[in-house]
């Protein structure tokens, strides 16, 4: 993913066939879905990619981490506080002090110049107590816009602390902002080193919002006049699956709910701004206070509370294969002049390659290896399963270098010391390279033109044993000519229904394809609706609330694993209905997926050239009827309205078992499922 808007534009609209006029379908579609299996569809075909974007892998809650406080700025799932180690700012700065807040008083400052918790964490909170006052005195986080209380949750929290002047208790507390206390808990035994403090909430009532806040308070009369310091906070309501560090449940479970057969992260925030400001895999493990975190590539500090065992923890936990993408000796700079951008010479490179080859080992190697031991220490003896590596990240931008030497020096190298591993290319398919890529990852952002246009590109695409994954795919505008622009350029603030029909009729070719395509993963997933940096995205959410958009339902959980022939094939001769058959031999149900991108309904006489059990079952995104957004396809689902479009199911019995009629609703989409248990694959 870039922040370039027209250059990436222009450069990948080339591959693909230019718009066409849609084209009217008749009024009936005469529609045979064979037995022919054209192929086995990979299990990997759908899924999601990660980056650290949109502030959704922070360390606190209102990220998909569940970390609440607010730490600066990540992407973790479930924090709960913002900023907590002040990490990625400048001591003594008042956007240092971001979400905190004084309570009563007291006087914050950010320093360095006290020894920090550890050599990755020199920064911590400097409270200092004026001498005169009275009653509670102390400060407050803010969270990551606001924090979820619920009733019956436990809290579980830390912090650091030291005094050389004070030892008397520390209360924490969860708060409302107009001071409701809904859990607290005395914490004994500060002195002039640091301690670690741990703590747990369980409230007995759940706040009426988020509008709450994180509390540290001292008694003002035994303080005043006295400085503490404080650093690392960490509070985490219950995570998915009750991991430590994990992740925020609501959200993860979104990922689980679709059942998706590949997990990519990477991305472009592993690349840095400069080659030492590369994400860094083996400062993204081991303990929090080990981590020192970075400025991220969409400009904001990253905890990296998420890392690389967070991620492969993730992967598993949510049933998908894992697609690993590694730094491949380019940083970013201007998008306007590629020649500003750092590359690695070829002399110089070594020392990166060696850098991955010890992340795949500490990911793959059993406990007799170097790297391996490390990660059976972090408590995973077991090494996680790894076959997919991809060599950087739209390297289309750097091109030369990449066919030059990047890609062969680190295919070559993983290869030698790795040869299960497949690899993923991430330049122009025209890119010739040595050794030559078998798998290819490309990414397109567009209009819903484009990618009904572009749904039958795959039909005629040459059999050589190329695979492609269309690792980065969205609807991000309504504008043809500038797909990346701003809101008022007809960028999307959301997904809509027209967009996500319009995806739904390329992946319609994508299935029908899935011997050329293996995978593919909208992007992004997350979006904090409080900041930021890209739209549309799958899934929008704050510290308490989501919204699946209208891109999040329907196609990977209606997985077929062969898929079938059908007469007549789509082509634009059927447009605006696109569609793609499939069986699953092991639950015996065939599939029909459906787009209609047209204005109207549209009716298709069905056969089948297979014995059915009688009945039939859809699934259908489209706008209700008999409500106010009926007819309006340019609706999204947000926060305020999040079920405005949601998939409706409808079951009927078809008197004759080998065909049926059906009307598929104007912009929309459709899985039509039949129980055939006498289909043989």
């Amino acid at each position: 993913m870039r922040r370039s808007n027209l250059g990436k534009f222009l450069l990948l609209c080339c591959i693909f066939s230019p718009v066409a006029p849609e084209i009217v379908a008749p009024n009936a579609l005469e529609l045979r879905i064979t037995t022919n299996v054209t192929h086995e569809i990979p299990s990997t075909l759908f899924g999601y990619m990660w980056e650290d974007i949109n502030h959704r892998s922070g360390f606190n809650i209102g990220k998909t981490r569940p970390s609440l406080l607010l730490t600066v700025k990540t992407t973790a799932p479930m924090a709960v506080s913002t900023n907590r180690a002040f990490q990625g700012v400048i001591p003594g700065t008042q956007n240092a002090l971001y979400a905190w807040q004084s309570y009563n008083g007291a006087r914050l400052s950010v320093t360095s110049k006290t020894e920090g918790v550890s050599d990755a964490l020199p920064n911590s909170l400097e409270v200092k107590i004026p001498k005169a006052v009275s009653g509670p005195i102390g400060f407050e986080n803010t969270g990551y816009w606001g924090i979820k209380v619920q009733e019956g949750w436990a809290y579980k929290g830390s912090l650091y602390a030291k005094s050389d002047s004070y030892n008397g208790p520390i209360t924490v507390s969860l708060k409302s902002a107009r001071g409701t206390t809904f859990a607290s808990q005395t914490l004994q035994g500060i002195s002039n080193s640091w301690k670690k403090f741990t703590f747990e909430f369980e409230p007995k009532v759940s706040a009426p919002n988020d509008n709450n806040v994180f509390s540290v308070v001292l008694d003002g009369k035994a303080t005043a006049g006295k400085t503490l310091h404080f650093g690392m906070f960490s509070l985490f309501p219950p995570t998915f699956k009750g991991r430590e560090n994990g992740m925020r449940i609501d959200l993860a479970q979104l990922f689980v709910d679709t059942d998706p057969g590949v997990f990519r992260f990477g991305g472009n925030n592993v690349e840095g701004s400069s080659w030492d400001g590369r994400w860094k895999w083996n400062e993204t493990i081991g303990r929090l206070e080990d981590r020192p975190g970075r400025i991220g590539d969409w400009n904001y500090p990253n905890t990296d509370g998420v890392g690389l065992m967070e991620y492969l923890n993730w992967a598993e936990d949510i049933g998908a294969e894992l697609i690993l993408g590694i730094w491949a000796g380019i940083s970013i700079q201007n998008y306007s002049d590629f020649a500003t951008w750092p590359v690695v010479p070829e002399a110089d490179l070594q020392p990166y390659v060696d850098d991955v080859l010890n992340e795949i080992e500490f990911i793959v190697g059993d406990t007799s290896t170097q790297w391996g031991s490390v990660r059976a220490s972090l408590g995973r003896e077991e090494p996680y399963a790894l076959r997919l590596i991809e060599i950087g990240n739209e390297d289309n931008f750097q091109a030369d270098s990449y066919a030059a030497y990047r890609w062969q020096a680190f295919v070559d190298a993983i290869s030698a010391k790795f040869p299960q591993m497949e690899f993923i290319a991430t330049t122009l398919p025209s890119t010739a390279l040595n050794p030559p890529y078998k798998r290819i990852d490309f990414h397109q952002y567009n209009s819903p033109s484009w990618f009904k246009a572009n749904a039958f590109f795959f039909d005629s695409y040459p059999r050589n044993q190329t695979k492609w994954f269309i690792g980065e795919y969205a609807v991000t505008s309504t504008n043809d000519s500038n797909a990346l622009g701003t809101l008022d350029q007809g960028r999307l603030q959301y997904p809509t229904l027209l967009g996500s029909v319009a995806e739904a009729a390329f992946m319609t070719g994508l299935e029908r394809n899935s011997d050329v395509v293996f995978a593919a993963a909208y992007a992004p997933s997350f979006q904090n609706i409080h900041e930021f940096q890209w739209t549309p995205d799958i899934v929008t959410f704050d510290a308490s609330r989501l919204a699946r958009s209208t891109s999040y339902y329907m196609f990977s959980v209606n997985k077929g694993t062969h898929s079938l022939a059908t007469s007549p094939t789509p082509s634009n001769d059927t447009a605006p209905l696109f569609w793609s058959a499939s069986y699953n031999n092991e639950s015996d149900v065939v599939f029909l997926k459906v787009a209609n991108t047209g204005e109207q309904d549209l009716v298709a006489n069905i056969f089948l050239d297979f014995p059915s059990t009688g009945h039939i079952h859809a699934v259908t995104l489209a706008t209700p009827p008999l409500t106010a957004v009926f007819g309006q396809f340019n609706t999204s689902n947000t926060l305020e309205e999040p079920d405005l479009i949601i998939p409706v199911p409808f079951s009927a019995a078809i008197p004759i078992l080998d065909k049926f009629n059906y009307t598929f609703p104007a912009t929309s989409v459709t899985v039509l499922t039949v129980q055939s248990p006498k289909l043989v694959v």
